[in-house]
C-alpha cells in the first residue's frame, strides 16, 4: 500500500493519479466529519470539496505528511462549524442530519474527541480522562485526592471542563 507521504509527495509533483487516490482514500472520512458536525448531505458535500481545495492550497506547507487524516478532519470540522454557524438562522429542525451507520463515524467521533481533549489540555483534560476513560473508573474520592480538591469541588470542575470541551468541539456550552 502506498503511504500518505508518498501520495502527497507525488501530488506536489502534479501527479493526477496520486491526487485521485488520496481523495478516494479520504473523501468518505471528510464527508463523515462534516455530517457528524451537524451538516446535511448537501452542505457536507460542499465542505468535502472545500476541504480538498484547502489541501491543494496547503500541499507545500504541510508539516507532517503522515498526519494527513488528522489534518483533513481538522479542516473539515472547522469548515463544517463555519457552514453551520452561517446557516444556523435558516436551518429548520427538518434539515437535521440523519443518523449514520458508517464505520468511519465512530472513528471520526473518537478522533474529534481526542483532538478536542488535546486542545483542552491541563487539568480539564486530565480530569475528563480520569472520569470517563480510565478503565478502573476511580471514585470521586480518589479523583479528588489526585487533583488536590474536595469531593464537592469535583462536580463543578467537571461541569466547567465539559463546557470548555463543548466550546472546543464547536457545540454550544450550556
Amino acid at each position: 500500500m502506498v503511504t500518505d507521504a508518498d501520495l502527497l509527495r507525488r501530488c506536489r509533483h502534479r501527479d493526477a493519479e496520486a491526487w485521485n487516490e488520496l481523495v478516494s482514500r479520504y473523501e468518505r472520512l471528510v464527508y463523515t466529519v462534516a455530517l457528524r458536525n451537524g451538516l446535511g448531505a448537501e452542505d457536507a458535500a460542499d465542505v468535502t470539496q472545500s476541504t480538498f481545495v484547502a489541501l491543494v492550497d496547503a500541499l507545500d506547507r504541510l508539516r507532517d505528511d503522515e498526519k494527513i487524516a488528522s489534518w483533513l478532519m481538522t479542516v473539515a470540522r472547522r469548515q463544517a462549524w463555519r457552514t453551520r454557524n452561517l446557516s444556523r438562522r435558516t436551518t429548520s429542525l427538518d434539515a437535521a442530519p440523519e443518523g449514520t451507520t458508517e464505520p468511519f463515524a465512530d472513528w471520526a467521533t473518537t478522533t474529534a474527541l481526542h483532538d478536542a481533549l488535546s486542545t483542552l489540555g491541563g487539568t480539564c483534560r486530565e480530569l475528563l480522562l480520569a472520569l470517563y476513560f480510565e478503565p478502573d473508573s476511580p471514585s470521586y474520592a480518589e479523583i479528588a485526592r489526585r487533583f488536590g480538591r474536595s469531593i464537592g469541588g469535583i462536580g463543578p470542575l467537571r461541569g466547567r471542563c465539559l463546557d470548555k470541551l463543548r466550546v472546543v468541539l464547536g457545540e454550544e456550552a450550556r
